[in-house]
């Protein structure tokens, strides 16, 4: 998903309009609902400084704004292979059996340095599943993990 489609969802679940959510961040009474246009459409990129001022109106982590919208496996893989150039990236192959008999293998990767965080999100999920938390819950830790990030 690209930050102007991250911010467009999070701004109406949140209940901004354009306007109201452009005049938050500055913007002036004639520009406001058009910027935050151009930001959704992906016509124009808000700058960092911007992007700051949307996620602290919205109450997110501007991390999750500006994070990479992979779109498909091949891009995915391809961050995993960029990962694998400064980071200890470490694969192993489970032999299973597929649903038609054939066997193949299942691939577990253990990225050094992120296999705690993984285990965070993997509770949270199983939390949702459980019916823990709520829907309204696990997307809310989502937007806003890590959770002591934003604590000041």
């Amino acid at each position: 998903m690209a930050i102007g489609d991250k911010i467009k969802k999070i701004r109406i679940k949140r209940g901004f309009t354009q306007k109201e959510l452009g005049l938050a961040i500055g913007f002036s009474d004639r520009t406001a609902d058009v910027r935050i246009a151009q930001y959704e459409s992906g016509t124009r990129v808000p700058k960092e400084k911007i992007v700051f001022a949307i996620a602290q109106t919205l109450k997110v982590n501007p991390n999750y704004l500006m994070a990479p919208a992979l779109s498909n496996s091949q891009e995915i893989i391809h961050t995993l292979f960029y990962l694998d150039e400064y980071n200890s990236i470490d694969m192993e192959a489970e032999e299973i059996i597929k649903e038609n008999g054939e066997s193949g293998n299942r691939i577990k990767l253990h990225l050094m340095g992120l296999d705690h965080l993984l285990e965070e999100w993997y509770e949270k999920k199983k939390a949702l599943e459980s019916g823990r938390i709520s829907q309204e819950e696990y997307y809310e830790w989502k937007l806003n993990w890590p959770e002591d990030m934003n604590k000041s």
